[in-house]
C-alpha cells in the first residue's frame, strides 16, 4: 500500500500534468503515518526538494513547505539539518511569494533578522501577518522594537490580528524583564481599551493580557498607590463577567483566579450586592465603558453571584475556582462565600460540584473553612452521591476540617457510615477517614465509644452485628482516640475489649489503615491494647512505642515524631497535598489528556505561589516543590511526544529534543542544588531521570545512544532497586539491546509514584551584582588589554567544598573561566558574602561589547564529563572604550532588558 501511495505521488506530479493539490494530500498522509520507511519519506522529500528549487513560482510552494516543516517535527529529526539548509536558499530568491516566505522565515525563525519580521509584518497580506504575529516569539527581535510592533497591530482593523497581538504582548511580558513602569502601564491600558472590542476572541485575549501586565505593573509599583492599582485590576476583571460572550465570562474568572489579589473591602463587595458604605464613593484609575474613563469600585458587585448563577456550567464551575484565594487571604470572605458555595452543591454538573468541594478543601487546608449545623445536612449530602469523585472529594474536605462540637461530629459519623452501607466499595477511604477525624477530635470520638459499647452489651439483647460496615467503622474510630495528636487530649480510659473486638477484624483495618501502620504494627498495637487492663491511653501509648521500636521497622502514628511538612503549618500541608496528587493525575498521559494534566499543574503551581506568601517566598521545600512541578510537567509533554504521537494537541507541545533537553537540566538542578535529600527523595530523582534518558533511546537514531550510555553509568549502583522501571532497564543494559522498540516498550511498565518530602534540605542559591554599576556609563577599558569586573556574590546553603566557578561569555564558543576557592573567604555555609575583581583577558579590539557573567557549580558526582551547571543567577555588563561617547546607551539598554533574566 505504502508503494502504490508514493507511486501515485510521483506520477501526479510530473511535469506534464496539470498541478494540483492531490499529491500532496498523498504526500502527507505518508508523513503523518509512523508506519512509514525512511526510503518512502527520503524519496518523498527528495521530489519535493527538486521541486521547489527548481521553481520558486509554483502555485502551491507554500503547500510544499508545509510538508517539509512536517517531514523535520513528526518524529523525522534526521531531515531536519537538510530541511533549513533548503528553507535557507530558498529565502534568498527574489520573488518568492509573501505567504511561502512567512513559512519559511517561521522554520527558520532564530536565522531570521527582525528586519524580514517587520517587511511581512507591514506587507499587504492579511495571513502573512497573522502568521509573523502568530510566532513573533520564535524570532530574535529587540525587545523594544517587539513591543513597539505588537501595541501598533492591537489597532488591527482585522480582529484576528489584534488577538495574535494582543497574544504576543501577553507572552513578551514572561520572558523579558521590563522595568519601565510608563512602558508597562501603557500596555496595561491598551488591554484594558481593547476589554471593549466588538469582538469576542479579541476581548478574550484583552482579558489575558489586562491580568498579566496589570500584575506586572502592581509588582512595579512602590509608592503608597500600590493598593489602589491592585484594587483597579481586580475590579476591571469584575467587571467583565458580565459579558454577554460565554467564553470572555470564563477567561474573565480564570483570570480572577489567577490576580486573587485585592483589599478585603473589594473582595467583600464582589459578594454583595449592595454598594458597601466604605466604597460607595471610591474612584479607580480604568474604564467602566468604551466612552467612559472611570471605574467606580461598585463595578465589583455581585461579581461571583454573576458567576454562580450563570446558565453555562463553564462559568459556574470557572467562579468556583477564582473564589479560593480570596477565600485564603480572607477569613471574612470565606465565610461569606461559603453560604453562596452550599447552594451550588445541587447543581447538576458533576464538574461544577466537583469545583465547590475543591474550593472548599482549600479554605479547610488554610482554617478558614466555618461549617456551621444550616450547612452540614447539605454538605453531608455529598457523601453518598453517585458519583465517586464528588463523594472522594467530600472526604478530602473532611480530613482538613475542624468539627466543633460532640452534635456536628455525630452527625459527620452517621453520614460516613451511612455512605459506607450505601457504597461498600469505599469501605478503605471510608475507615481511614473515621481513623484520622478521631485522632484528631479524640473526646468526641471517645463520646462515640461509649454509646456503642452500651449497644453491642453481652448482658443486654443486642442485636448487634459484629461482622457489619457499622462496626468495622465504629471500630476504627475507637482504636484511634489514644493516638490524638490534636489539641484535644482523650482522658477517656478506652476499655480493652475493643482492642479485642478490632483483632477480629485485622484484615479490613489494616487494608484501610495502610497510611499510617502496616499490618504488623497494627496488630502489635490491637494486641497490646487489648491486654492491657482498662490503662491510662498515655501510658499504652508509651509501651507501645517502645515495643515496635525494638520489633518493627515501621513507624505508628503514636511516636509523635513530628513530620516538618506537617508542624501544624497550613502551606506544607498544601505541598504534601500537591505531591500526593501528582501520582494520582499522571495516569490522564496514558489516555492522551495532557491538556487536563498540564492545566491542573499550572493551578497547583499558581496556589502554591499564592500560599507561600511573605517570608517563605526563599523556603526551600517551595523552590523544590515548584521545580518538581516544572519536571513532571516536561515529563508529561515528552511522554505524550513519544507515546501519544498522534495526539491533537501534540503540535501545541513544542519540540521533543527542546523539552528533553530543558527536562534534563531542570533534573540535573533537583538532584545538586538541593543538598541534604533523604535516600528515597534521591532515588525518586534518579528514577525520573532514567525515564528522560529511555524517552532519547526510544525517540532518536541508535547514533545518539552512545552519549546516552555514558549519563547512565552513574545511575547503575545508586539506581533504586525496588522500582520494576529501572530492574527491567537494567536487565536491557546488561543485554546490551538498543534497539527503539525495546525502549518504548520498557515505558510501559513504568508507573509514576508518589514523592514524600521530609523537608530537612536546603537550596542553594547564588546571587551576584555589581559594584557601582550604571548602564548608562559602562566598565570602561582598553581594547586588547584585560578588563576587571567588580562583582559582589552572596551564597547561600552552599558548604565550603562546593567547587564554584564564574563563567564570562563574550560571544558563541569564546568563554573564560574563573575558579572561586570558597576557603578564601569568611562567612558559613548558610550565608557567604564576599567582593571579588573578576579580570576578562580577551577583550575584543572594537568600541564597546557586552559580557555575559554566570555563576556555575561543579559537578563532581559526574563519572561521564565533569560539567558546570548555572545557577540562578546570570548577568550582562555593557563594557566601553574610555574616549567612546554614550550614543548607543539607549540601545544597550534594550539589549540588557531583553537578555537579562533569571536563569540565563
Amino acid at each position: 500500500m505504502e508503494q502504490t501511495l508514493l507511486s501515485d505521488f510521483n506520477q501526479l506530479l510530473k511535469p506534464e500534468t496539470n498541478p494540483s493539490l492531490k499529491p500532496f494530500s498523498i504526500a502527507k498522509s505518508l508523513i503523518i503515518n509512523p508506519s512509514t520507511s525512511n526510503h518512502t519519506l527520503n524519496s518523498i522529500f527528495q521530489t519535493l526538494e527538486t521541486l521547489i528549487t527548481t521553481n520558486p513560482q509554483f502555485p502551491y510552494l507554500h503547500v510544499i513547505i508545509t510538508l517539509l516543516s512536517t517531514i523535520s517535527t513528526l518524529h523525522h529529526h534526521h531531515f531536519t539539518h537538510r530541511i533549513t539548509s533548503v528553507f535557507q536558499s530558498l529565502s534568498t530568491r527574489p520573488n518568492i511569494p509573501p505567504r511561502a516566505t512567512a513559512l519559511v522565515s517561521t522554520f527558520s525563525a532564530p536565522e531570521m533578522s527582525e528586519g524580514v519580521l517587520l517587511s511581512l509584518c507591514f506587507g499587504s497580506i492579511v495571513a502573512v501577518r497573522l502568521r509573523m504575529l502568530v510566532d513573533v516569539e520564535k524570532f530574535d527581535v529587540r525587545p523594544v522594537v517587539l513591543m513597539t510592533v505588537l501595541l501598533g497591530f492591537s489597532k488591527d482593523p482585522y480582529p484576528y490580528v489584534r488577538k495574535a497581538a494582543l497574544d504576543g504582548l501577553i507572552g513578551l511580558c514572561k520572558w523579558i524583564v521590563v522595568d519601565d513602569c510608563g512602558a508597562i502601564k501603557g500596555c496595561y491600558l491598551r488591554g484594558v481599551e481593547l476589554l471593549f472590542d466588538s469582538e469576542e476572541c479579541v476581548r478574550c485575549s484583552a482579558v489575558n493580557m489586562v491580568c498579566e501586565w496589570g500584575k506586572l505593573l502592581v509588582a512595579n509599583i512602590e509608592d503608597k498607590s500600590k493598593r489602589d492599582w491592585s484594587d483597579a485590576l481586580y475590579i476591571q476583571l469584575c467587571l467583565m463577567v458580565r459579558d454577554m460572550s460565554a467564553n470572555v465570562r470564563v477567561e474573565a474568572f480564570k483570570a480572577l483566579g489567577r490576580v486573587g489579589m485585592a483589599s478585603n473591602s473589594v473582595l467583600m463587595q464582589t459578594l454583595s450586592k449592595k454598594v458597601l458604605p466604605d466604597l460607595e464613593e471610591k474612584k479607580y484609575p480604568g474604564q467602566l465603558s468604551a466612552n467612559h474613563f472611570n471605574l467606580p469600585a461598585s463595578s465589583a458587585a455581585r461579581a461571583f453571584l454573576h458567576g454562580l448563577e450563570d446558565e453555562f456550567f463553564e462559568v459556574r464551575s470557572f467562579a468556583c475556582y477564582s473564589m479560593r484565594t480570596p477565600a485564603i487571604v480572607s477569613a471574612d470572605f470565606a465565610v461569606e462565600a461559603l453560604d453562596l458555595l452550599m447552594d451550588v452543591l445541587n447543581d447538576d454538573s458533576i464538574i461544577v460540584r466537583l469545583q465547590v468541594l475543591e474550593t472548599m478543601h482549600h479554605m479547610a487546608v488554610f482554617g478558614h473553612l466555618k461549617l456551621k449545623e444550616m450547612h452540614m445536612h447539605m454538605f453531608l449530602g455529598t457523601l453518598v452521591d453517585m458519583n465517586s469523585s464528588i463523594r472522594c472529594t467530600a472526604r478530602k474536605v473532611l480530613r482538613s476540617t475542624n468539627l466543633i462540637d460532640l452534635p456536628m461530629f455525630k452527625l459527620v459519623v452517621d453520614s460516613l457510615i451511612q455512605s459506607l452501607e450505601i457504597f461498600p466499595q469505599d469501605e478503605p477511604d471510608v475507615l481511614s477517614l473515621l481513623f484520622e477525624i478521631g485522632r484528631s477530635h479524640a473526646i468526641f470520638a471517645a463520646c462515640i465509644t461509649k454509646e456503642m459499647l452500651l449497644e453491642i452489651d453481652p448482658s443486654s439483647e443486642s442485636t448487634w452485628d459484629f461482622n457489619s460496615s457499622k462496626t468495622a467503622a465504629h471500630l476504627a474510630l475507637a482504636i484511634s482516640a489514644p493516638l490524638t495528636y490534636g489539641k484535644q487530649q482523650c482522658s477517656y480510659k478506652m476499655p480493652s475489649i475493643i482492642f479485642s473486638y478490632a483483632v477480629t477484624m485485622l484484615g479490613r483495618l489494616s487494608i484501610a489503615l495502610n497510611e499510617f501502620m502496616n499490618q504488623d504494627t497494627l496488630l502489635a498495637y490491637l494486641s497490646h491494647c487489648s491486654t492491657s487492663t482498662e490503662s491510662d491511653p498515655t501510658d499504652d501509648m508509651m509501651v507501645v512505642e517502645d515495643d515496635l521500636t525494638s520489633e518493627t521497622n515501621c513507624q505508628i502514628p503514636v511516636t509523635h515524631v513530628a513530620d516538618p511538612l506537617e508542624v501544624q503549618d497550613k502551606e506544607y500541608s498544601y505541598v504534601k497535598l500537591v505531591l500526593a496528587n501528582i501520582a494520582q493525575v499522571w495516569p490522564l498521559t496514558k489516555i492522551g489528556c495532557i491538556s487536563e494534566l498540564l492545566t491542573t499543574l499550572r493551578s497547583w503551581k499558581d496556589d502554591l505561589a499564592t500560599c507561600f506568601m511573605g517570608p517563605h517566598e526563599s523556603d526551600s521545600v517551595l523552590k523544590f516543590t515548584l521545580q518538581y512541578i516544572h519536571v513532571v510537567k516536561l515529563l508529561a509533554k515528552a511522554w505524550c511526544h513519544v507515546m501519544c504521537p498522534l495526539d491533537i494537541v501534540h503540535n501545541e507541545l513544542g519540540d521533543l529534543g527542546y523539552i528533553l533537553h530543558k527536562l534534563e537540566k531542570r533534573l540535573k538542578e533537583l538532584r545538586f542544588r538541593f543538598i541534604g535529600l533523604s535516600k528515597e527523595e534521591a532515588s525518586h530523582i534518579e528514577e525520573l531521570t532514567l525515564v528522560t534518558f529511555t524517552l532519547i533511546l526510544s525517540t532518536f537514531d541508535p547514533h545518539y545512544h552512545e552519549s546516552v550510555m555514558k549519563k547512565l553509568l552513574p545511575f547503575k549502583d545508586t539506581s533504586n532497586e525496588t522500582s520494576n522501571f529501572v530492574i527491567e532497564l537494567t536487565k536491557i543494559l546488561q543485554k546490551n539491546e538498543n534497539s527503539i522498540e525495546c525502549f518504548r516498550v520498557l515505558l510501559d511498565s513504568f508507573s509514576f509514584k508518589q514523592l514524600v518530602l521530609r523537608g530537612d534540605f536546603k537550596y542553594m542559591k547564588a546571587e551576584m551584582d555589581f559594584e557601582k554599576n550604571d548602564w548608562l556609563n559602562p566598565f570602561p577599558f582598553v581594547a586588547g588589554l584585560p578588563v576587571g569586573i567588580p562583582l559582589k556574590i552572596r551564597l547561600q546553603n552552599t558548604p565550603i567544598e562546593t567547587k564554584i566557578w564564574l563563567m564570562m561569555t563574550l560571544s558563541k564558543g569564546v568563554n573564560q573561566y574563573m575558579f572561586i576557592d570558597l576557603k578564601q573567604f569568611e562567612g558559613c555555609d548558610k550565608i557567604r558574602e564576599f567582593t571579588i575583581i573578576a579580570p576578562f583577558y580577551r577583550t575584543p579590539k572594537v568600541n564597546s561589547f557586552i559580557l555575559r557573567l554566570s555563576i556555575g557549580m561543579e559537578c563532581l558526582s559526574e563519572k561521564i564529563h565533569s560539567f558546570r551547571d548555572e545557577c540562578e543567577e546570570t548577568k550582562w555588563v555593557r563594557c566601553c572604550l574610555r574616549d567612546r561617547g554614550d550614543r548607543d546607551a539607549n540601545l544597550d539598554r534594550a539589549v540588557r532588558d531583553h537578555r537579562y533574566h533569571p536563569g540565563g
